[in-house]
């Protein structure tokens, strides 16, 4: 098997059509214990083997069984709720749009997100049928990282579907303060964090950080 493992960056280096790929030591420990578990595979998993190449044959190994198994449902990340994947579900079966909020889970800090966080949720195609987030009108879209998700909220409506229990809201203050073309400043939890060319772009930002409105200014 040619593969390389770099423990320094906890990482297996492995040979592409036009260069290398990368795939974490992590990433193949959950996605292996997660494959095992839904298949019912004869393999163990065990913490002491992350990073070996016993552990990426495995996940090979159980990759080839998968696309056997031809899966049908949409794959999530081993860490996300079952509630949230329920309200992505029903969303990409409804076609309505829903606003994601990202963030650390173990703190419930918000990461106030602002790119690729409002749209249609879809899902990829291949073995792993992963769950995407299409811009209106579009037919493509980005990866969800739904493992990361601290809050869901209904567009149209603007309710919250689902709030992580340590979710929290971060302290938003806008003032005047000019520093070349820019003229207020946004402060988070009393840092400064973004500026802009008018109260009236940074009293939008705040309110779509806070999913107040559903625009972010340009």
């Amino acid at each position: 098997m040619n593969v390389v493992v770099n423990h320094q960056q906890e990482l297996f280096v492995v040979p592409a059509a036009h260069g290398v790929s990368t795939l974490g030591f992590e990433y193949v420990f959950g996605q292996l214990k997660q494959l095992v578990a839904r298949l019912n595979l004869p393999i163990t998993v065990r913490e002491d083997e992350k990073g070996t190449i016993g552990q990426y044959a495995d996940y090979q190994r159980a990759i080839g069984e998968a696309r056997k198994a031809n899966l049908k449902e949409t794959w999530f990340h081993l860490d996300t709720p079952v509630e949230v994947r329920r309200i992505l579900e029903r969303y990409r079966k409804s076609g309505n749009p829903i606003r994601i909020f990202y963030g650390d889970t173990e703190t419930g800090r918000d990461w106030l997100e602002e790119n690729d966080v409002v749209g249609i949720v879809a899902r990829s195609c291949g073995i792993f049928k992963v769950p995407l987030l299409l811009a209106s009108g579009e037919s493509w879209g980005t990866g969800i990282l739904d493992h990361c998700i601290v809050r869901l909220m209904d567009t149209a409506s603007r309710k919250v579907l689902w709030t992580h229990p340590k979710h929290q809201a971060p302290v938003m203050q806008i003032a005047a303060e000019r520093q070349g073309s820019y003229t207020h400043v946004v402060f988070v939890n009393g840092e400064p964090h973004a500026r802009f060319a008018g109260y009236g772009k940074a009293a939008q930002w705040v309110a779509f950080m806070a999913g107040e409105c559903t625009e972010a200014p340009q």
